[in-house]
C-alpha cells in the first residue's frame, strides 16, 4: 500500500517579499470593506468576496463508520452550517448568472468550531505564484474601492498581471475543467460537486476535499437561485458525501500547484451531511461569520502557501465587518 505524505510546515512558508505583499493586500481589503456598504448599496460592511448569499442551511454531519481515521474528529455527529454564495466581491442578482458558486461549510459541536471548509464548484485555481496572485488581488480591490482615475490605473494593472498568468489558464487540466463547467453552466446549484481550494491536514496527512450531492436533479425549477434552493429543501432531503483525496506522491499530488488535478488518488468518503432547515440568508448572525479555515482544530488546518494567505485576509475582513455591522 502506498505511503501517505505527512504534513510539513515547509509547505506553508512565505518569503519576506510575499509577507510584505500580504500586508499590502490586507490594507486593500480594509479600504474596500470600509466602503463596501456604499459600493454594494447595503446597510452593512460586506465580505471581500462571496458577498451574495443564495441560501443558508443547517444540518448534521455524521462520520462514516468505515472511515479509517475517525479519531481525527472529536465527535461522530456534529452540527453543520452551510452558506451558499456567488464568488463575486459585489452584490449579484439572485437570478441565474455565471456559475461561480461558493459552498462554505462549518462543522461544530456544542457551539465550538471543529472546521470551516470554504469550497467552490470548480476544482482548480489558476495562479500558483503567490506574489502574482497578491498583485492581482490588490489591484482588483483598489479598482472597486478607488476613484475614477484609480479604476483606470488598476484596470491596466489587472490586465498586465492577468496576461502574465495566461499560461496557467492553458494547462490541460484547467482547460478541461473550464469546458466541463461551461457544459454545466445552467445546472441546479445544489447538483454541483464542491471542492476545497487547496490542501488540508487530516490528522498527520494531506488531503483535498470534495462534497458530492446524492441524487439531486441537475435541472432547477426556477431561474431564481435562492427560490430554487428553498423549493428543493422543502420537498427533498438534501444529502452530500464529504470525501477526501490523499496525497501519496508530491509529484503527482503537488501541494502548491493548484491548477493541477491529483492523479491516481481515489476519493474516499469520510461522512455524510444531511440538511434539516433553511435559515434566512439575510440573518446578520450568519452574515457576520468568517468561515476562516484557520479556526479549525489542529488536525484539520489548511496547508499550502496560497492557503496561508487566507488567515490574515479573513481576520482583516472579520474585524472590520464585526465592528461595522449594524
Amino acid at each position: 500500500m502506498a505511503t501517505k505524505i505527512k504534513y510539513d510546515p515547509g509547505f506553508d512558508a512565505l518569503s519576506s517579499d510575499e509577507s510584505k505583499l500580504l500586508e499590502e493586500a490586507c490594507e486593500a481589503i480594509s479600504t474596500f470593506l470600509s466602503r463596501s456598504d456604499v459600493i454594494n448599496n447595503v446597510p452593512f460592511k460586506t465580505r471581500d468576496a462571496h458577498v451574495t448569499a443564495y441560501s443558508t442551511l443547517k444540518g448534521t454531519f455524521t462520520v462514516s463508520e468505515n472511515f479509517e481515521e475517525q479519531s481525527v474528529f472529536p465527535q461522530k455527529n456534529m452540527d453543520c452550517l452551510i452558506r451558499i454564495s456567488n464568488a463575486h466581491m459585489k452584490v449579484m442578482p439572485q437570478k441565474r448568472t455565471i456559475p461561480a458558486y461558493g459552498f462554505s461549510l462549518q462543522l461544530s459541536h456544542n457551539h465550538h468550531t471543529i472546521a470551516n471548509f470554504p469550497m467552490v464548484n470548480f476544482p482548480l485555481f489558476p495562479i500558483n505564484n503567490v506574489s502574482r496572485f497578491l498583485k492581482i488581488f490588490i489591484a482588483v480591490n483598489q479598482f472597486f474601492s478607488g476613484s475614477f482615475f484609480s479604476k483606470i490605473f488598476n484596470s491596466f494593472r489587472i490586465t498586465k498581471y492577468s496576461l502574465m498568468t495566461l499560461p496557467a489558464f492553458l494547462k490541460p487540466d484547467f482547460v478541461k475543467e473550464v469546458f466541463r463547467l461551461v457544459r454545466k453552466r445552467k445546472n441546479f446549484i445544489l447538483s454541483f460537486d464542491y471542492h476545497s481550494i487547496g490542501v488540508y491536514r487530516l490528522g498527520d496527512h494531506l488531503v483535498k476535499l470534495k462534497l458530492v450531492p446524492k441524487n439531486v436533479s441537475s435541472k432547477p425549477d426556477t431561474d431564481r437561485i435562492d427560490w430554487s434552493i428553498q423549493n428543493y429543501i422543502k420537498e427533498h432531503k438534501y444529502e452530500l458525501d464529504l470525501m477526501v483525496q490523499y496525497c501519496y506522491d508530491l509529484q503527482k499530488h503537488p501541494v502548491n500547484q493548484l491548477n493541477t488535478l491529483w492523479q491516481n488518488s481515489p476519493f474516499v468518503s469520510i461522512g455524510t451531511i444531511t440538511t434539516s432547515e433553511i435559515i434566512d440568508k439575510n440573518n446578520m448572525d450568519i452574515e457576520n461569520l468568517s468561515f476562516n479555515p484557520f479556526e479549525n482544530i489542529k488536525e484539520l488546518q489548511p496547508v499550502g502557501r496560497l492557503q496561508k494567505l487566507r488567515d490574515k485576509a479573513y481576520k482583516t475582513s472579520y474585524k472590520i465587518r464585526k465592528n461595522k455591522l449594524l
